[in-house]
């Protein structure tokens, strides 16, 4: 699903997983120290040789008094004894799943296991403390289910030996505008969980003015663009199919606060394979029909916003027939790399005349 792999992008940095906790409630974070994050290796190996990969985890320093220093000590990443950090497990969701409690808790257990497999559980030793969070983005409000309720009755004389696990479930449903507005988080994930383009723009504002700052360096530009590449694809599969009407005014105004070059190229390609798998799969050539429709609809909205809506329409005119993939492709490069708007219609001119174009 796209939602989960934006996810996955988003919060491998430290600075927005900061932002998530900020949306957490007050006292399941008070005593973490959001300015200590360190990412962890999420994927686990059981004794069967089967592996379990959890979405994301973080060790978090823990605020306090600093405590003896002795016998503090590494495992498995995780800075052990004095309950010097605690562990971050973060789950995405875009659909609901009854079964997630026990995912969860399995998620949890291996990552306690790593700790105290490495160098074994010595006398004094304390496991991590973990907080687990699913970051749930569906259209519609979800209340999981906890293991309790996924679990057969207890008999009365077992209860003292019943493990209890509860994660913590935030929803994307209950997170406001003014929360959006606030914070760059809740502005990504309630842009993850709406289904109303006309929601779509401000959230995309909110969202890429808190991760292109005034004056932010080029790493923080860097995953700003990779972040953005992956909501366009997402946004135009749900959205762009409309060319009608507001819903294309909205989408057009919300791309252009996440947009650079290179994203029409990739946008292209990405449609002609889905297309041609589509058709593959179906056995006709309805997908490839519709991704070049797409490709074309793109690449005249490009241009017209690179050199007007002239050249714009004169450009959709000329690429109205064409139906190979490649010189789409090839006339998406030309939007980039041309410098006025002669240039550009005197270039796909000679490409549909199959004469090279000029580099």
């Amino acid at each position: 699903m796209h939602e989960d792999d934006i996810c996955r992008t988003a919060f491998a940095d430290a600075g927005m997983t900061r932002h998530l906790l900020e949306l957490l409630p007050q006292d399941a974070t008070a005593e973490l120290d959001p300015r200590r994050l360190r990412r962890l290796p999420t994927e686990h190996v059981a004794a069967s040789g089967q592996r379990r990969r959890a979405d994301m985890a973080w060790a978090v320093g823990m605020l306090g008094p600093a405590g003896p220093t002795d016998g503090l000590q590494e495992r498995a990443g995780v800075v052990v004894g004095s309950g010097a950090e605690a562990l971050l497990a973060l789950e995405f969701q875009s659909s609901p799943d009854r079964a997630m409690a026990l995912r969860m808790e399995i998620y949890v257990a291996l990552l306690r296991q790593e700790v105290a497999a490495e160098g074994g559980l010595r006398a004094g030793d304390l496991l991590p403390r973990v907080l687990p969070v699913v970051v749930y983005t569906g259209g519609r409000r979800w209340r999981p289910e906890t293991l309790d309720e996924l679990t057969a009755p207890t008999p009365a004389g077992w209860g003292n030996w019943q493990a209890r696990f509860e994660f913590l479930c935030l929803d994307a449903a209950n997170l406001t505008a003014e929360d959006g507005r606030s914070n760059p988080v809740a502005a990504l994930l309630r842009l993850l969980a709406t289904r109303r383009a006309e929601s779509v723009p401000a959230l995309a504002k909110a969202l890429f003015d808190g991760l292109r700052p005034a004056g932010s360096g080029a790493e923080r530009q860097a995953f700003a663009n990779r972040l953005a590449r992956a909501l366009m694809r997402m946004l135009i599969a749900r959205f762009a199919g409309d060319e009608a009407g507001d819903r294309h005014q909205h989408m057009q105004q919300a791309l252009r606060y996440m947009e650079e070059p290179t994203m029409l190229a990739e946008a292209i390609t990405e449609w002609r394979q889905n297309a041609i798998a589509e058709g593959r799969t179906e056995g006709r050539t309805e997908g490839l029909r519709e991704g070049t429709s797409r490709s074309r609809t793109l690449l005249r909205r490009q241009a017209t916003k690179r050199f007007g809506l002239e050249a714009g329409d004169e450009f959709g005119r000329l690429l109205a027939d064409e139906e190979d993939a490649d010189r789409l492709a090839l006339a998406g490069d030309l939007v980039i790399d041309c410098s006025s708007a002669e240039e550009l219609l005197s270039q796909v001119r000679r490409l549909l005349s199959d004469e090279s174009p000029i580099g």
